[in-house]
């Protein structure tokens, strides 16, 4: 592919192995508005989600993704894959507590080189659970039926980020996901607000581990106002933080003790649930002030009292639908849709599934479809899941390295933001090279995605996106300036690199 042929597509232009999975049926090309639909709400569409669309009926494949049975299963070789990791072996609070003894032998170790042979065993599991984490993730985006709610698990995670490369973070982040974020992405807003809240990777990834009487630590209060609900300039103030602050403190994590008994109050009059732990010794006592409401001298029960104060402000609700415009809509999204979808979020206190309902159905929503230019992660998955439907990724460390090379790591945002949602953060110059690179690579068929025999392959079986678009009608309209590029390809491979590098596949 040359760089000349690259730039065509540009330029006046504006802006297999035996998986045991199979690749769905393909019958007659889908309609176009329907594939846009199932590339919005999808991570890319495919054959397969083709053909649950025909099966379910338009409206019927809607509801299925926002309101999901529970559980859904996975194929079953990626599940086996699941399975097999190190990382799901053991609940998190004994594998956090076993590597917390391991780290503080380390530490007190007699000298350098004991504590050299101290601390193998340590960063191994964290080096094995980053990996792990990383790879589940990937997985059940690639794989998962129930697509919105892996999208929106990305989008929560995003919002109420933590960083993977935090010790030990990654030891606790496979829960923070499959059993915090997951089966609340679409629920209510406050659920999601107190389960992040109690999770001991945020309160270590935020300080409110050490936030106690005497030594306040404001940097959770901070961000859980200014990030995780009403948003920076939304008429809070530094008192308001403060006092947030207070609320919160006492709210910490035990790494030592396991197990625990069942989630409920201990003998000192605080709270237990798992590592995480409310010490009423800790607490700063007294009534509070929040948004000029009193929070009484309650402890623990003052924190939840606290997050709904927060979860139910005005400037909460529009920022967060705003939020998720951005993230399905536009980068500035209609503000009729944003009052509308605000009107639900404030109706039905919170409800994701009734706000992303108030979206889908809205003319706002139809308009934009193929219109979102694709974030990395939208990018590349939907390129894998055209590509490679029907064949089982079994090492997925590529993905993570090539996601990593685009500026979007799996959970390895630096900072607590997130990251960004708008187009501008991944349409430059320099991004755009970094992806011709990847469709290149994913076009000669990616070999290191595929082993065989437990060989990683050094060959790639290069899909054929050409006949895979003509017989499903996916991205099968094409501009005529992009058509006659694609017509000057001279084998499949760099057929298959062009129609990934178009400005069309970079679009939802």
């Amino acid at each position: 592919m040359t760089m000349r042929m690259l730039l065509a597509l540009f330029c006046g232009l504006v802006l297999v192995s035996c998986s045991g999975i199979n690749a769905a049926p393909q019958g007659a090309p889908i309609a176009e508005a329907d594939f846009r639909l199932i590339d919005r709400l999808t991570w890319g569409a495919n054959a397969t989600e083709i053909a649950n669309f025909r099966r379910l009926g338009r409206d019927g494949w809607i509801e299925f993704q926002l309101r999901p049975a529970q559980p859904i299963a996975l194929p079953s070789p990626v599940q086996a894959a699941i399975d097999a990791m190190p990382v799901a072996a053991q609940p998190m609070g004994q594998m956090v507590t076993e590597m917390e003894a391991v780290r503080y032998a380390a530490v007190h170790a007699a000298n350098p080189e004991e504590k050299r042979r101290q601390y193998v065993p340590f960063q191994l599991a964290m080096k094995t659970s980053q990996a792990d984490v990383q790879a589940r993730s990937l997985l059940r985006d690639l794989y998962s039926a129930d697509q919105l709610r892996e999208q929106m698990t990305w989008f929560w995670f995003n919002h109420f980020s933590v960083r993977l490369g935090n010790q030990p973070l990654p030891l606790m982040v496979r829960d923070y996901v499959e059993d915090t974020i997951r089966p609340r992405a679409l629920g209510k807003f406050c659920d999601l607000v107190n389960a992040t809240l109690r999770h001991p990777a945020m309160l270590i990834y935020l300080n409110n581990a050490g936030n106690a009487a005497g030594k306040v630590n404001e940097n959770y209060a901070r961000e859980l106002m200014e990030l995780h609900t009403m948003g920076i300039g939304s008429g809070y103030t530094q008192n308001d933080v403060q006092q947030l602050a207070k609320v919160l403190s006492g709210a910490g994590v035990d790494l030592k003790t396991w197990p625990v008994g069942p989630a409920g109050p201990t003998p000192n009059g605080g709270y237990r649930d798992g590592l995480f732990v409310f010490d009423p010794a800790r607490h700063v006592g007294g009534a509070k002030t929040l948004l000029g409401q009193t929070i009484e001298a309650r402890g623990y029960p003052g924190i939840s009292e606290a997050t709904a104060i927060l979860c139910r402000q005005p400037a909460t609700a529009r920022r967060i639908v705003t939020r998720i415009a951005r993230y399905m809509v536009a980068d500035a999204p209609p503000p009729a849709l944003i009052d509308r979808m605000t009107a639900t979020f404030q109706s039905t206190d919170g409800d994701i599934t009734a706000v992303l309902r108030t979206m889908i159905a809205s003319p706002e929503f139809t308009a934009s479809l193929g219109t979102l230019y694709k974030d990395p992660q939208h990018y590349l998955l939907s390129a894998l899941r055209l590509g490679f439907d029907g064949r089982l990724v079994s090492d997925s460390l590529w993905i993570s390295q090539a996601l990593a090379r685009l500026g979007q790591p799996v959970y390895g945002r630096l900072t607590p933001d997130g990251y960004p949602l708008d187009a501008s953060e991944w349409n430059s110059s320099g991004q755009l090279a970094d992806r011709f690179g990847v469709a290149e690579e994913v076009a000669k068929g990616a070999p290191r995605l595929f082993t065989f025999a437990g060989i990683a392959s050094r060959i790639g079986l290069s899909p054929d996106l050409k006949a895979i678009s003509a017989a499903t009608g996916i991205h099968a309209r094409r501009a005529p300036a992009i058509e006659s590029v694609l017509a000057e390809a001279r084998n499949q491979t760099e057929w298959n690199a062009l129609f990934l590098s178009s400005p069309e596949f970079m679009r939802r």
